[in-house]
């Protein structure tokens, strides 16, 4: 009878491990004007705003990318009087208004990170793990 009575005890606690480990899904990105955060937007959410693909021949690695318009996610957070955007991540980067075409995309990347990209977007000035968008810094 013990031995029964351990298996179920063993099953319960594994159930329990996992359901556990399952969280709600992290802020990936914060959008911000004027030091107030407009919108925190998880992985999901920007997967489910419109996705456009880009050619970048100038990417050492995919010559396509594909994510949501730096201008679509800042419409999503309902960002006014956008004359430019600073864009915080490794090698952080500030964009007019004239450059955030629809060919500058917050592409998601194999580690699910965000990286800013652009098709005519010279590559020095992509930005990597990109976790905020700063508008008129």
């Amino acid at each position: 009878m013990r031995i029964p009575a351990a298996r179920l005890i063993m099953v319960v606690l594994v159930f329990n491990l996992i359901a556990c480990g399952r969280s709600a899904p992290e802020e990936i990105l914060v959008v911000q004007q004027h030091s107030q955060v407009l919108a925190r937007f998880t992985l999901p959410q920007l997967q489910n705003l419109p996705q456009v693909e880009i050619r970048t021949p100038q990417s050492r690695g995919a010559q396509v990318q594909k994510g949501p318009t730096v201008r679509s996610v800042l419409d999503a957070a309902h960002a006014t009087g956008v004359t430019s955007v600073r864009v915080v991540g490794r090698g952080p980067q500030t964009l007019t208004a004239a450059e955030l075409t629809d060919q500058v995309i917050l592409n998601v990347t194999k580690r699910h990170t965000l990286k800013l990209a652009g098709a005519k977007l010279d590559l020095s000035r992509w930005v990597r793990d990109v976790t905020g968008l700063d508008v008129n810094p």
